[in-house]
């Protein structure tokens, strides 16, 4: 096989430099993963560890989740520390029709 690829004017080393060449990766791409979307795990997508980029994206959508929940919750706490007097007096209201009649 070695002469095959001689007769062909390339040799192994050179076929496998290029292999090596053309499936190796950019630390400065890795970089640039890691900065703009490691919070999605880009950069571990990027090198080949997909387990680790999983987890990754999975807590940060956790993560996101929890923070939406968070948000919605002081709203509705905020909304209510200014309507509780017209929510008790709705309700009271309705009480007093069940009641009476």
């Amino acid at each position: 096989m070695a002469d095959e690829g001689r007769r062909q004017g390339v040799s192994d080393d050179t076929r496998a430099l290029m292999a090596f060449q053309s499936r190796s990766k950019s630390v400065g791409v890795a970089y640039l993963l890691w900065f703009f979307l490691g919070g999605f795990g880009g950069h571990r997508f990027y090198l080949g560890n997909i387990g680790i980029a999983v987890l990754i994206l999975a807590c940060t959508l956790i993560g996101f989740g929890v923070l939406v929940t968070l948000i919605v919750t002081a709203a509705i706490l905020i909304y209510d520390l200014f309507t509780i007097p017209s929510q008790v007096r709705r309700y009271n209201e309705r009480l007093m029709t069940e009641i009476g009649g």
